[in-house]
């Protein structure tokens, strides 16, 4: 069994944390910390499993059970060299120095959108790839940035 960390966006829930706190935990959860973001509700889960794929899908029949339908799973979508920085703990300034190809073996992918406003998007499921295959990413990191459903 591995430890994997991962956030799953529940666009369609209200943000009166204190309802939905016993809900989610009465759900199967209990290991997930319910958070918000203007207005917006997030959990951010710690789950033991022997997969990835098992982790994240436990944690959406977990959700949906509640009739939440409207859920994203956050490494799975864009990020900012920043967000993307963080989530791996990687210093930003590294992170951009592998982008602009001056460290690593080059070849760092392309950013994906918000060129013309200089606020370069990539998809974390490649950038996790290339960190992975560099040795900078640990394996349960990569499993969940890669998990196709």
């Amino acid at each position: 069994m591995s430890l994997y960390h991962f956030t799953i966006v529940v666009r369609d829930a209200n943000s009166d944390l204190a309802n939905l706190e016993d809900l989610f935990f009465e759900a199967g959860c209990e290991d997930a910390l319910l958070c918000q973001y203007n207005g917006t509700v997030y959990l951010e889960f710690d789950r033991e499993a022997e997969s990835a794929v098992q982790a994240i899908k436990s944690a959406l029949d977990s959700i949906r059970t509640l009739g939440f339908k409207d859920l994203i799973v956050e490494e799975q979508g864009f990020s900012t060299l920043a967000e993307m920085a963080e989530r791996s703990g990687i210093s930003r300034q590294a992170l951009s120095l592998y982008a602009q190809n001056k460290r690593g073996n080059g070849n760092f992918p392309k950013p994906m959108y918000g060129l013309a406003s200089k606020s370069a998007m990539y998809l974390w499921s490649e950038v996790a790839t290339w960190l992975f295959n560099q040795g900078k990413l640990d394996k349960a990191q990569y499993e969940v940035a890669t998990v196709n459903f």
